[in-house]
């Protein structure tokens, strides 16, 4: 091998071992779900996910396996004794209707589509 190309191959697999190195510190940490006020389930039509959900109505709800944020638009919900039918925004073809439940509020929330970033 001529020295050029064992220069170029050592290179090469020090950037390799590198950029493994780096990946698990660049990857997104799961939520936890303690710093929530609600663990729910949603379903917007493409099966169940578990989400953090906090006392403020407009907060993102957080998909506690990836970390996404979905940002509610309304909710129309109801447990004991209580009933929210509030809207902060106007469902469009933006926006999915889901069927929510953390186990003391049942309903419907309504999400902006797509994940919300940060």
């Amino acid at each position: 091998m001529t020295r050029i190309r064992r220069i170029a191959t050592l290179g090469t697999a020090a950037l390799l071992a590198l950029s493994l190195a780096a990946a698990p510190a660049s990857a997104k940490k799961k939520p936890d779900s303690g710093s929530f006020s609600y663990i729910a389930q949603i379903d917007c039509g493409d099966g169940p996910r578990e989400v953090g959900s906090t006392d403020d109505l407009w907060a993102p709800l957080v998909d506690l396996e990836t970390g996404a944020k979905y940002r509610p638009i309304a909710w129309k919900v109801s447990g004991e004794g209580f009933s929210v039918d509030e809207t902060d925004g106007k469902a469009n073809k933006h926006s999915a209707t889901c069927a929510y439940d953390d186990g003391v509020a049942t309903g419907t929330v309504t999400l902006k589509k797509g994940p919300k970033d940060g």
